[in-house]
């Protein structure tokens, strides 16, 4: 048993060459994130934490729709495409967030109604106004580092790797 369950690891992982989107796994998250008040999202987060859910969900992505999508280049477990909104408050105010996950896009509205949107590729952020023009983009060196442009064209501010790792560091570890 241990021999062929070694044996169809290795040939997922010789078979499948990329991590795939994880939907399955993806979707358990949204479920348990999407309760109403933080007292069922923490019941429903240790219900899926203390029993095998994530575990299971995992290895169903990474061994079997994973690797069907690598062969067939799509993931039998969809994720929805409808947007997503969230709204934060601090006292009066409040700030509207939609994610498009069609345009791949980030729609930030404050309660004043001006919005900026975020676009993102594999190497650049934009900020664009609701009329579609250019605020701001940061763009990744080939370093790791991160330059900052204005509107313009103009650099408004260049991050080397280092400080990038630092600031991942000290805001992305918790």
């Amino acid at each position: 048993m241990k021999k062929m369950v070694a044996s169809i690891m290795v040939v997922a992982f010789l078979a499948s060459g990329c991590t795939g989107s994880f939907n399955l796994t993806r979707k358990v998250y949204n479920f348990h994130r999407s309760q109403a008040d933080k007292w069922s999202d923490e019941l429903c987060f240790l219900l899926v934490a203390l029993t095998p859910i994530y575990g299971l969900a995992t290895f169903a992505d990474a061994i079997v729709f994973n690797s069907i999508e690598f062969w067939t280049g799509k993931n039998p477990v969809t994720v929805s495409t409808e947007p997503q909104t969230r709204v934060a408050k601090n006292g009066k105010d409040r700030v509207l967030m939609t994610y498009n996950p069609k345009t791949d896009q980030v729609h930030v509205a404050s309660s004043n109604n001006h919005g900026v949107i975020f676009e993102r590729s594999d190497t650049t952020v934009t900020a664009k106004n609701e009329k579609g023009q250019v605020l701001y983009s940061s763009v990744q060196n080939n370093d790791g580092g991160v330059t900052i442009y204005d509107g313009q064209g103009k650099i408004i501010k260049a991050y080397p790797a280092g400080q990038i790792a630092l600031l991942k560091e000290k805001y992305l570890q918790k």
